[in-house]
Parts: C-alpha cells; sequence; structure tokens
C-alpha cells in the first residue's frame, strides 16, 4: 500500500467549501450508474491513461503540493469505489492520493493506489494521469488535468497568471458537477427503448478478423497544429472529423476493392441533452459517420466534411441526444435488476469483445494554458485491450497529438495516415510503434 496514515494536508481538500460540498452530496450521489460498462468486465478494466511529456525533470514535492491544490478543486475525484449487493458505489477515502515515481502505472482501486481511481504518478519528464473509466470520461477528468499542470506550473515558477477556461482552486464547483447523469431522465420502460445495438455495417478492417491478439500497439503522430488547421478550415472539417476522413482515406488507399462504408465511430458528449451539463461522470455516447464513395479529391474531401458536420449537427439535438441516453439508462435498469455480481457480467460480456467497424475516434479538446504551454513537449491518451482501432486526440502548444491503438500488429494505417499529411502539405512526426499495456483495475469483485 502507497500511504497508511491520514496525511494531515490531504484532510484539507475535506475542510474546503468544495469538499464540505463532496461529502454532504457523496450519499445521494454514491450510486454508480453511468459507468457501469467498464465494472463487469472478465479481466477488469484497463487504465485509460493521460501521458504528458514535459521538456524538464519533475520535481515530486511541487507535482505533489500540485495536487493537493487541484483536488480542492475536484475532491470527487478522490472518492474509492465499494461493492455491495453486487453494485457498486462511490465512498470517501481516507487514505491520500500520493504522487510516485515509477516506470510503471498502477493498478486503481486497489492497494497500490489506496483504493484510489486516479493515479498521478511520474518518470523523469513524463507525468501519467491513469484514471477509471467507470469514475470519469475525457471531458470529466481533463478539467482536473489542466488544473494540475497550471497549479504545478505556477507553483514551481512562484507565478500564477490568469488563464482564461482554468477552474483554481477555490472556484466553487457546479450545482451539478458531482451528479449522476441519468438522475433526471424519465423512467424507461422496454417499450420505449432497447438496449443499445452494435452497427456491424460497416467495413471490418482485414486484420481483425485474423490478427487480434491480447497485446495493443500504439503509433503516435504529433501534428502541427497551425498547417493541419489550415487545410482543415479550407475543407469546412473540424479537427476531429479532418482525422476521420483522413483515417478513411488510409483504408481505401490500402484497400480498394472493399464495398461497405468505411465508418468513424465518433465519441459523442451526452451532457447536453440530458439536463446535467457539468457532470464529471462518465457520459459519452457514439455517433456513426459512414464514407460510401471514394474521397480523391478536396472537393470530395470537403463534400465528406460537410456531411460529417451534418449528421453530428442531427446527433446532437436535444431529442437525439436524449434517446440515445435513454437506452443507455434502459441497459443499466436491466443490469440494476440482476441480483447477482456473475449474472451481471454475463450480462455485459459482450464488452469484451466487442469491435466497433470500422474504427473509432475520440478528440478530448485542447489544453490552453498560456505561456506555460512551453513546458510541454507532448501530450497523449490512450488505453489497451481496445479490439480494432481506436484513435485518441488532444491538442496543445501548437501540436495536435494522435495516438492510433490497435489490436494488431501492423504499421500500415499509420504510415499510410502520414504520407497523407505530407502529401497536403501538413508537417507530421510519426514515433516508432509501441507495444504496450495499462493495468487492469483490482476493484473487488462479486461472488468469490
Amino acid at each position: 500500500m502507497t500511504m497508511t496514515t491520514i496525511d494531515a494536508t490531504y484532510q484539507d481538500i475535506f475542510k474546503t467549501v468544495n469538499g464540505k460540498a463532496y461529502l454532504a452530496a457523496l450519499t445521494k450521489v454514491d450510486k454508480l450508474t453511468s459507468g457501469q460498462s467498464f465494472l463487469y468486465g472478465k479481466q477488469g478494466a484497463h487504465s485509460m491513461v493521460i501521458d504528458i511529456r514535459l521538456t524538464e525533470p519533475i520535481d515530486q514535492s511541487i507535482l505533489q503540493q500540485a495536487l493537493n491544490h487541484a483536488l480542492k478543486r475536484y475532491p470527487y475525484l478522490t472518492s474509492k469505489m465499494v461493492l455491495k449487493n453486487s453494485s457498486y458505489f462511490l465512498a470517501y477515502n481516507e487514505l491520500p492520493m500520493v504522487v510516485t515515481q515509477t516506470d510503471e502505472l498502477r493498478r486503481l482501486g486497489g492497494p497500490e493506489t489506496n483504493s484510489h481511481l486516479v493515479d498521478v504518478t511520474f518518470d523523469q519528464q513524463r507525468l501519467f494521469i491513469s484514471y477509471h473509466h467507470a469514475l470519469a470520461d475525457g471531458r470529466g477528468i481533463m478539467p482536473f488535468v489542466n488544473t494540475l499542470l497550471y497549479d504545478y506550473f505556477s507553483i514551481k515558477n512562484q507565478d500564477f497568471p490568469e488563464i482564461p477556461g482554468i477552474n483554481l482552486d477555490d472556484d466553487p464547483m457546479k450545482p451539478d458537477e458531482i451528479g449522476e447523469p441519468f438522475e433526471y431522465l424519465s423512467p424507461v420502460n422496454a417499450n420505449s427503448a432497447d438496449i443499445p445495438e452494435i452497427d456491424h455495417h460497416g467495413h471490418q478492417l482485414i486484420e481483425t478478423k485474423y490478427h487480434l491478439n491480447d497485446r495493443s500497439y500504439r503509433h503516435e503522430l504529433v501534428i502541427d497544429q497551425a498547417s493541419f488547421m489550415k487545410y482543415a478550415k479550407a475543407h469546412d472539417a473540424t479537427p476531429a472529423i479532418a482525422v476521420s476522413i483522413m483515417v478513411s482515406q488510409a483504408i481505401q488507399q490500402i484497400y480498394p476493392d472493399i464495398s461497405d462504408p468505411i465508418v468513424t465511430n465518433m465519441a459523442s458528449d451526452l451532457r447536453s441533452g440530458i439536463m446535467n451539463e457539468h457532470t464529471f461522470r462518465n457520459c459519452v455516447g457514439s455517433v456513426a459517420l459512414p464514407i460510401n464513395t471514394e474521397v480523391l479529391t478536396d472537393d470530395q474531401f470537403t463534400e465528406a466534411a460537410t456531411q460529417f458536420r451534418s449528421l453530428i449537427r442531427a446527433h446532437k439535438m436535444q431529442d437525439s441526444l436524449r434517446a440515445e441516453a435513454n437506452k443507455m439508462a434502459y441497459l443499466f435498469d436491466r443490469l440494476d435488476s440482476l441480483s447477482t455480481f456473475t449474472e451481471k457480467q454475463k450480462m455485459m460480456a459482450f464488452i469484451d469483445h466487442i469491435l466497433l467497424n470500422t474504427f473509432v475516434l475520440s478528440y478530448s479538446g485542447q489544453t490552453k494554458l498560456g505561456k506555460y504551454e512551453a513546458y510541454i513537449d507532448e501530450m497523449h491518451t490512450y488505453m489497451s485491450g481496445t479490439n480494432g482501432l481506436s484513435i485518441e486526440m488532444l491538442a496543445t502548444n501548437g501540436k495536435i497529438f494522435v495516438d492510433m491503438s490497435q489490436s494488431f500488429n501492423s504499421d500500415v494505417y499509420a504510415v499510410t495516415l502520414a504520407k497523407i499529411l505530407r502529401r497536403n502539405g501538413i508537417k507530421y512526426q510519426l514515433g516508432e510503434p509501441t507495444y504496450f499495456k495499462t493495468p487492469v483495475d483490482e476493484l473487488a469483485k462479486g461472488d468469490r
């Protein structure tokens, strides 16, 4: 165990206005509903990781101070998870969150992390924030990451500039920030919703038919933001849309004879559709963006981007988001109706083998830290254990970071995507392929 004594500085978190509000609300919002897709897998859930590479070695003492400060704004991230009657609940964790220097990621929810679901570690100039997807999604965790970075650089430089969009330690939480995303949804019955189905009508990458294995492989692309955005804006594309179309182009070039549509399953934030805009909890859906024809010319690229924008706008209508949230809520209602952990595992077994054709893409946004961005060389996010091809994007300091995680060992998609960037005058760096594995959690399991 990292540390078994109650640290006085850590306990100060719960004496603040935000800390007291968190403890007061905890008994009302402790039931984990929205993140249950990540709780009943056979092996447990892999950690999601934000991997930040700084320009200078990290000072452990200052990083610990920054963490304690940041948690005063986000006290709910100190929660641990307990199992009661086959359901998981968030609970107050009296043991501190301790920054540790290590070259290995630690398992969340167990002794190594004092049962915490967020872990902050570092190795030389690399800072790692690991988090459990049942607790939070990308939008839920990134404000904390940005505040942590701001606090670290500010304490180190003894300069605390005003940076728009950064939550400071004494900024009050939003009223619904702790809330369960589905608590305001109307009751759902089997006639009005069904378990979300996986759309298989999309081209399946040939490698996923024959070469799936337990290993994950990652290719890192670092893209110059200025030249990339010049191209994207000229083609009516957002960063995520531009990358999704370029990956689709790469697939078309590699396999020109495919007949099924190439589908981007783009992560979608459901918050605006469920009357809980500020919740930190996992609240992610998906919108399918198909390409049915070749994209060879600039005009065809723009046409595809404009069509994607139209599909995304329709998906973001409140009725559409609410309908998707209702389907998820119905799934979780059915899960809650089961009385044993084993029954819940059986029901959710499809998650372990889920394959979204053709690929998945998620953009977690841009970190804006003003002059402190100069201290960030690279910023990546990834998680192992995903079947097929999954693409994660982040941006900061004039760069866009694209991580292509695969359950098969091939560089053909990353190399072809790089060629498309080069052909369009976009500057980039492509790293060497990396075998990686993020650890699975150590949460208590039922029926054992």
